[in-house]
């Protein structure tokens, strides 16, 4: 039986892509170890698109080595990929009567959180997810003082700002009462909020 050589191609060339795929979403990246050394390397923390899953061990190549190496919240203090930095961060959500409300102690459950914006007064910090109805991944964006035992959370989806609670984690600041309740408020965003409080509230 004569075999044909363009099929045997097109058969080799289907059977790597997985292993092609695999590879590449590899990303130059780094770990920050408990003893706070950083390491360099190549990492992956999600699965590759179109079904994008979150792993609850970010997977790690060291330079120079072939092994895998995983890592949980527990095990890092943080890692970096791309442009993207998370912290190892204590987290718990907690509710009552339809009340949200989040913490951050020693007795909760380490998580992965990315840092967007961070100083000594604030850090915006944002929590990934994957929607289960169509694994499109998103994240949820969380204010925290430094020091504090609590984190609020910023948004509601499409609701917008959720100003009660901002305004309560905020009862230090009340410029930021008044710019939510604002008949005109002039903050449109989150970046704009946590910048609005660094000018307003930290001097």
């Amino acid at each position: 039986m004569k075999r044909n050589p363009y099929l045997l191609i097109l058969l080799l060339f289907l059977g790597l892509q997985p292993l092609l795929a695999q590879k590449r979403t590899f990303q130059q990246g780094y770990i920050i170890e408990l003893t706070g050394d950083t390491i360099q390397g190549l990492l992956k923390d999600r699965s590759p698109e179109p079904f994008v899953s979150l792993y609850n061990k970010v997977r790690f190549k060291k330079e120079g080595k072939g092994r895998t190496f995983r890592y949980s919240p527990d095990d890092i203090l943080g890692y970096g990929r791309q442009d993207e930095h998370f912290i190892s961060m204590p987290f718990k959500e907690e509710s009552i009567f339809f009340k949200f409300r989040y913490y951050t102690n020693a007795s909760a459950p380490r998580t992965f959180l990315k840092v967007v914006r961070k100083s000594k007064n604030l850090m915006y910090l944002e929590q990934f997810f994957v929607h289960d109805d169509n694994s499109y991944l998103d994240f949820i964006p969380f204010f925290y003082k430094p020091g504090s035992t609590t984190l609020v959370r910023v948004t509601q989806g499409i609701l917008g700002f959720k100003k009660k609670a901002l305004a309560a984690y905020f009862s230090d600041c009340p410029e930021i009462a008044e710019e939510l309740y604002a008949d005109q408020p002039t903050i449109q965003s989150v970046p704009e909020l946590y910048e609005f409080y660094i000018v307003h509230c930290t001097q």
